[in-house]
């Protein structure tokens, strides 16, 4: 009895942690146990400029605090993806800020190295086919370059 209880939760918790969910910024529920019972990773679509500031001020607004810390509890895995390429109203140093991977509209995963130098060591941790946000003043070593190019990850750069 014991192992056929044993069995069918090892289960779910497999299909759950399969189990992936996107939600509009705009329509999160209030409470969002049924989805994260059912969902590993929840990917919040729609994010703006204000949501990401909403996120990285120290007075967040209840609610999202409330949504953030029962996700941890749940062990959901919380992504956000952009309305858009983010440009040109993303502050990329921002992305180094959020504990959240950032995704753009097309599935691009974003990185940012804050250093002046991007070096070996920050396009290593970058995963292959992503994309690495610099902007002009920032250099790339040329073994980081090879290693972009090699693991095909772009860079885009800005002013």
């Amino acid at each position: 009895m014991i192992e056929k209880l044993v069995k069918i939760i090892v289960q779910r918790l497999k299909l759950r942690a399969a189990n992936k969910t996107s939600i509009a910024v705009s329509k999160m529920p209030r409470d969002p146990v049924a989805i994260f019972m059912e969902s590993g990773t929840v990917r919040l679509t729609q994010v703006n400029k204000h949501f990401l500031e909403r996120i990285l001020s120290g007075n967040r607004a209840e609610s999202l605090s409330i949504w953030f810390e029962k996700a941890a509890e749940y062990g959901v895995d919380i992504e956000l993806e952009l309305y858009d390429h983010g440009e040109p109203w993303l502050n990329y140093e921002i992305l180094s800020q959020l504990d959240f991977p950032v995704f753009t509209s097309t599935g691009e995963r974003l990185f940012y190295s804050s250093g002046r130098v991007i070096c070996y060591g920050d396009s290593a941790l970058i995963p292959s086919g992503s994309t690495l946000c610099k902007y002009k003043k920032q250099l790339i070593t040329p073994l980081a370059n090879e290693y972009l190019s090699k693991n095909n990850i772009a860079v885009r750069e800005r002013q």
